[in-house]
């Protein structure tokens, strides 16, 4: 059977690489990169200590009032196959950020887990004297105000530019890793904990701690974030592995529609329309951020694919900007149990799947919602496809 997915974020490519697992052909068509790379590196499910206990809890209309346990299991174990993350379901870890806030997050790489934020423990953020966005003093300022011990020390290293990207390149180096590291070694103190802008990859982000001699761990700075960077590569590598299709600089402008179902997705590429056929079709467009569904001038909220219902359309913004969140960035499709876009009670194409940004009834920014939505949105959606393909 014919997968055609739309979008490259997240959602859009675990549900491809999922289901080419099962045997689809998968084509995926995507306007550009999609957000992981904007991210930190981490998978947020919800944003309480235990993020399952308080998903049982959520009123009707958000995701994961459909989205269920065993799905949202399924989807984040075939992300971690491919990107090995640590981390728990059932409790998540607190870590601090680069302003020295303290974020909850259920999954996050080997190179972050020793910020974890432990009773008793010390830290030393250690800024590079080349590199802005991260500034150790204020960090650590922030942290000690709430009730954190942590100190602060600037160490002179420069790369050929001022942003993680060059000092990454500059640390691929095993030599210039290791020397590092030797210098974080000598500025921390017995039983010390190092926090460093996450500029390193992985392996060189083991070469500098093993040299430190203490643990190291990374904090998230502005985007472009080398983890999420090498989550996008990982996720792209493994489409790539795996014969999944990918249609670049390719936008979905419609559909071809017989009665219930989509046969073809209509594709702008190269200044002409191309039909994709399809069997299922997964929307992984992103939602709002991503163009997929529109806000216009006239204060109106449209699906720009399919022309589906958005739920959420009615008053989407109001005049207390800096108070009561906004509906607007909670609207969106509403789904059933396969993640098929209602109109009503009644899904209007029987094999259109919409998942991740797509779904209404979230406000994921403030619940730390959106990559847990996007997994287990992906696993249901792959899984019901499944079914009725039997």
């Amino acid at each position: 059977m014919t997968t055609v997915v739309i979008g490259a974020g997240i959602a859009g490519l675990t549900a491809a690489i999922m289901a080419r697992k099962v045997g689809e052909d998968v084509t995926v068509v995507t306007v550009g990169f999609g957000g992981l790379q904007l991210g930190q590196g981490t998978l947020d499910i919800f944003g309480a200590p235990r993020p399952l206990e308080m998903i049982g809890k959520l009123p009707a209309g958000h995701p994961y009032t459909v989205i269920t346990e065993e799905s949202l299991r399924a989807g984040c174990a075939a992300f971690m196959e491919i990107v090995p993350l640590q981390g728990s379901l059932e409790e998540t870890t607190v870590l601090p950020t680069a302003l020295g806030a303290l974020r909850r997050t259920s999954f996050f790489p080997a190179s972050m887990a020793a910020g974890s934020v432990d009773d008793g423990a010390r830290y030393l953020l250690v800024g590079f004297s080349g590199l802005k966005d991260f500034y150790p003093l204020l960090a650590a300022e922030n942290l000690r105000s709430q009730g954190v011990e942590a100190r602060a020390e600037v160490l002179e290293l420069v790369a050929s530019g001022d942003t993680s990207l060059p000092y990454s390149r500059m640390l691929a180096d095993p030599a210039a890793a290791e020397s590092l590291g030797k210098r974080l070694g000598e500025l921390a103190q017995e039983g010390e904990r190092i926090g460093i802008a996450a500029v390193a990859r992985e392996d060189a982000a083991a070469r500098i701690e093993q040299a430190a001699g203490h643990p190291v761990f990374q904090i998230p700075t502005a985007p472009p974030s080398i983890s999420g960077l090498q989550m996008n590569e990982k996720l792209r590598q493994a489409c790539v592995d795996m014969r999944i299709r990918m249609f670049l600089n390719g936008k979905a402008v419609g559909a071809v529609t017989s009665g219930d179902r989509v046969s073809a997705v209509k594709v702008q590429v190269a200044g002409s329309v191309k039909e994709l056929p399809a069997d299922h079709v997964v929307y992984a467009g992103g939602g709002l951020d991503s163009g997929a569904l529109l806000y216009d001038s006239y204060g109106e909220l449209s699906d720009t694919v399919f022309s589906l219902p958005v739920v959420g359309a009615e008053n989407p913004v109001h005049g207390d900007y800096l108070g009561q969140r906004q509906p607007l960035f909670a609207a969106g499709l509403a789904v059933d149990a396969d993640m098929r876009p209602l109109d009503g009670d009644r899904p209007v194409y029987t094999n259109v799947h919409a998942v991740g940004g797509m779904l209404a009834g979230a406000q994921r920014a403030h619940e730390k919602s959106g990559e847990g939505i996007a997994l287990g949105s992906a696993a249901q959606a792959v899984a019901a496809m499944q079914r009725s393909d039997a």
